[in-house]
């Protein structure tokens, strides 16, 4: 739980203040929270257990680049949380139970009033012990698993398109909300 505190105000930190992303403040905010999010999250499972028995067909090239669409994506969701939220949202973190398999689960509670509203959202985050620190591999809000989501759409997608299909998506996806994002700012 520690781990997750400091890394999450130090996100929320970074991301008090909003800077024109044409400038060199908004590219260097952008480097601090693909380093903050990225040094908690765990790409690369979130990745092999999202696309599950498909991951072993991949080649390196093609799970490498999965794992950066991926990243890219997960951190997209991030920005989109700062812009509905703003800077005024508190996160509360419950508790923690840590297994002997190397696997945790840190139970949080974000709280905020985007446009006015009252928001109330219970957070479970999954991780496993890698090495020296702990890694999220998926993040549960209001019941609903980020990997089951990513799951149930990459298989749609791959039923339809193919896993190539799925990949060329996702990187344009992330092209495309990253442009989206930049406007916006």
């Amino acid at each position: 739980m520690a781990q997750l505190i400091q890394s999450t105000d130090a996100l929320r930190t970074s991301l008090r203040r909003s800077y024109p992303a044409w400038t060199p403040e908004a590219e260097l905010q952008r480097g601090v929270v693909r380093r903050l999010v990225g040094g908690s999250m765990d790409y690369a499972e979130i990745s092999r257990r999202a696309l599950g028995d498909r991951w072993e067909g991949l080649s390196h090239d093609d799970r490498t680049e999965f794992v950066t669409s991926l990243g890219r994506l997960i951190e997209g969701r991030y920005r989109v949380r700062r812009a509905y939220l703003g800077a005024d949202y508190r996160l509360h973190f419950d508790r923690e139970i840590v297994s002997a398999r190397g696997t945790a689960s840190v139970f949080a509670t974000l709280y905020g009033e985007p446009r006015g509203k009252n928001l109330r959202v219970s957070l479970e985050y999954r991780l496993l012990w890698r090495g020296d620190r702990w890694t999220v591999y998926d993040l549960v809000t209001d019941g609903q698993s980020l990997l089951d989501t990513y799951r149930a759409e990459f298989d749609r997608i791959i039923a339809r398109d193919s896993v190539n299909g799925l990949l060329q998506r996702m990187k344009q996806r992330a092209d495309r909300e990253e442009r989206e994002f930049a406007s916006q700012e």
